[in-house]
Formats: structure tokens, sequence, C-alpha cells
């Protein structure tokens, strides 16, 4: 997440503070935890919209395994890129449910719950199913 994030203030959205950045990156490490794959999120500029959140994503350590969020407030963009091994698990309409509920909470001003929200319930749909005769010691 790129420091100081002033385009947050200017689109009307609250600022991310520095306790919203520790929180988000809890968030971030929880998504991995409940999901098995990596959870990214970039709040910034996107000048070649898509494209850009697609080359933000090809940069990570582990893109084919890593779902992004990026956010451009000044925008009022939002893009989620999902890397080919997640988009077995997490398909287009569960990221549309996720872009929905954070762009409602971005409509009501808060960028950081928004944010928090949209990757759990990100992660929650990217989970592996359980399949208890493997999963349940008998």
């Amino acid at each position: 997440m790129p420091g100081g994030d002033p385009t947050a203030i200017e689109s009307g959205l609250s600022p991310i503070t520095q306790a919203d950045r520790r929180s988000l990156q809890g968030v971030l490490e929880k998504a991995r935890t409940i999901s098995g794959f990596g959870f990214a999120l970039y709040v910034g500029p996107l000048p070649d919209g898509r494209g850009s959140a697609i080359a933000e994503h090809g940069a990570l350590q582990d893109p084919a395994s890593t779902v992004l969020v990026a956010v451009s407030p000044t925008a009022r963009q939002l893009e989620i890129v999902v890397g080919v091994n997640v988009a077995v698990d997490l398909d287009d309409r569960a990221c549309e449910l996720a872009a929905l509920s954070m762009t409602s909470s971005f409509a009501a001003g808060d960028l950081a719950a928004g944010l928090r929200e949209g990757i759990v319930m990100l992660a929650e749909h990217a989970r592996h199913p359980r399949v208890l005769h493997l999963d349940d010691p008998a």
C-alpha cells in the first residue's frame, strides 16, 4: 500500500490512517489463512485503469496465486485482479459481490471499512470447500 494516501481525502473518502494500515495488514493475513491464497492491496492512481492494476498484480511475488484489490479513490475506480490459480475457486460473480460491498462502503465515505469487508468476502469465496471424509478424522 503506498504511503500517505492524499487521494482518499480529495475524493471525499476517509483517509487511511496508521491504525487502518495495521488493520488492513491483519485482514490481508487473515484472508491468506482463510483461503490459502495471497492477497494484496494497492491504493493509489491507476492511470491506465485495469491495465495498471494488472501491471501491479504482475509485479507481486506470486501473482498466479494472489488476489489484488486495487483502488484509485480520485478516479473512483476499483479493480480486482485474480491470479490463474485463484480463478479456479474465485469466480467473477464472487468478485462482483465483493466489489458491490466495497463500493457501498466507499459511497458512505469509509475507504478502510470497505476494503476490510471486501477482502474478507473475497477470501471466504476463494476458500477451498471442505471434503468431510478427508477433513474430519474418524
